[in-house]
């Protein structure tokens, strides 16, 4: 079985998500833990941020039959105080653009080699259009291989690097046409 065989949907996290969300994090973290990657491996993320998330209206899953496979947070008011100051190259889109952002995305490990990352990015794209965003901002740590691949084959340029509170990472942008 594909991906594409596999019926997805995104949809708003409610608080009664909030322990799958929370356990597909859990999970992604931990993977990453025994692959060797340094990103999130502290105490971010953490259950709170997907409360928070869920209490901000940013909290988005990933279904599968009616399960949590998946969980992010989708900004989308144009603000991220990360990215004010990018280094080492600059940002597609010129300053006061609105923009979209996702931040801690992570599809459970028992899932993972279906494709269903680029399937989902592709949906919160289109969502951050439908919202007016003219462009999606994401960044990922230089280990992060999966992110590393899953961003240029679902049109994300690299831009430069941004710091975030747990060190520098790379920021990829998409512009929305």
């Amino acid at each position: 079985m594909n991906g594409s065989d596999i019926e997805i949907t995104s949809a708003a996290a409610t608080s009664g998500h909030s322990a799958a969300a929370w356990a597909v994090l859990a999970e992604a973290k931990e993977a990453m833990r025994l692959a060797g990657r340094s990103q999130w491996q502290g105490s971010y993320p953490a259950v709170s941020d997907v409360q928070t998330d869920i209490a901000n209206g940013v909290a988005r899953v990933l279904l599968h039959g009616g399960q949590v496979v998946g969980y992010c947070a989708l900004v989308t008011n144009g603000c991220d105080p990360a990215y004010a100051h990018i280094t080492g190259g600059r940002w597609l889109t010129p300053e006061g653009t609105r923009y979209a952002v996702v931040h801690r995305i992570a599809i459970a490990p028992g899932m993972a080699g279906r494709h269903l990352a680029t399937r989902w990015m592709r949906m919160l794209m289109a969502e951050a259009r439908r919202l007016g965003c003219r462009s999606m901002r994401i960044d990922t740590n230089h280990d992060n291989v999966q992110m590393l691949r899953l961003l240029p084959q679902c049109g994300f340029s690299q831009c430069g690097t941004v710091m975030q509170s747990d060190g520098e990472r790379i920021a990829f942008e998409r512009v929305f046409l």
